[in-house]
């Protein structure tokens, strides 16, 4: 659907009004995810919990528009489409719009296109070492990522969150059970 992107600001100078521009485009987002979970009991006093869930999204835009009329009563005078008058450019990642046609470059924006990387991952190992008493050995561990380039390729962005340098988290926990 049609999503906001950006405002720009422009210039009486370059042979605009000197508005600001508001720019949306359609967004194509594409999401993998997965939770899983594994309990073993190795003994009744000597179990594992694993809990892993990687979760990976992209999202790149076309149809790019701006807005003219936003409270026109026909949806289609609400924006006016930029077509073939903006392009990506090679190197910057940034988009450039001839809004006026005269072949010089009016403005541009950033490729809004973007690529989010996250696994949140739990092992906990329960110890019940006497009755009533029990040890928690617990590993947390936390792969954030982010690239603003919005391709969709879920063994390239494993391959990428798994680069990351993880956020690691050891605890212990001891509970201790006293007959008074």
């Amino acid at each position: 659907g049609m999503q906001y992107i950006t405002t720009v600001a422009t210039s009486a100078t370059s042979g605009l009004d000197g508005a600001p521009r508001y720019i949306y485009g359609n967004l194509d987002q594409r999401t993998f995810n997965v939770e899983f979970r594994v309990d073993y009991t190795a003994t009744p006093d000597l179990t594992v919990q694993y809990y892993g869930a990687p979760f990976i999204s992209a999202g790149s835009y076309d149809g790019f528009r701006r807005i003219t009329h936003p409270r026109a009563e026909d949806y289609q005078d609400r924006f006016e489409m930029f077509a073939d008058r903006v392009r990506l450019g090679a190197a910057d990642g940034r988009y450039f719009v001839d809004e006026d046609g005269d072949g010089t470059t009016d403005y541009s924006f950033a490729d809004p296109g973007f690529n989010v990387r996250d696994f949140n991952s739990n092992l906990v190992v329960r110890w019940a070492y006497s009755p009533g008493s029990a040890i928690y050995l617990v590993w947390s561990q936390i792969r954030s990522g982010f690239a603003p380039n919005g391709d969709f390729a879920v063994r390239d962005d494993l391959n990428e969150l798994f680069d990351v340098q993880p956020h690691n988290v050891f605890l212990i926990k001891i509970n201790r059970w006293f007959n008074l």
